[in-house]
């Protein structure tokens, strides 16, 4: 949500609360949440109505999504006769990104002559650990229960890439 100013009647200035969404199509749109009025007259009432209001508009995106913004969300349509899919893993997803370890193995993933990918492998095992313990072949044979496409690579090459992520061991543990 933010704050809007926008010419309205006579010229005058109009202040109004907005949310801004995309469409199913993708489209950038807005909605107005709540009017608030004419800039003139809220000069009466504020020594800074602009500041103030702007604000408020951070306030209330700091405390809550609005039901408008729920409403909106392009959200991933998950077919209910198909098998059920995790999603609390993009908490894990999201530090593994930030600890580094996605770029950590992009950038060995380019120098080495293989045609599977490393960090795809790597994710699969770290948050297949944390959720679901198994062995390595328990973990590929159900690596379709993520949402996420873990595709590309076969049981073999899960089996090769642990020489790699042995010899990139000290590596990793001073990245972490």
């Amino acid at each position: 949500m933010y704050l809007k100013a926008c010419l309205g009647y006579k010229g005058k200035i109009y202040l109004s609360f907005v949310q801004g969404y995309r469409d199913k199509d993708g489209k950038a749109k807005q909605k107005t949440i709540k009017k608030i009025g004419y800039l003139e007259d809220l000069k009466k009432l504020y020594d800074d109505p602009i500041a103030h209001f702007k604000e408020i508009a951070k306030q209330r995106n700091d405390a809550t999504m609005t039901e408008y913004t729920i409403k909106n969300l392009n959200t991933k349509i998950i077919d209910s006769s198909s098998k059920a899919k995790n999603l609390g893993y993009v908490v894990l997803k999201s530090i593994y990104e930030e600890l580094g370890l996605k770029e950590f193995l992009g950038n060995k993933n380019k120098d080495l002559k293989i045609d599977f990918d490393l960090n795809k492998i790597f994710s699969l095992l770290v948050f297949s650990r944390i959720l679901y313990p198994g062995s390595k072949k328990d973990t590929f044979d159900n690596k379709d229960r993520f949402s996420e496409d873990f595709d590309g690579f076969t049981l073999k090459d899960v089996y090769r890439s642990l020489d790699y992520f042995n010899s990139y061991k000290d590596d990793i543990e001073s990245l972490l």
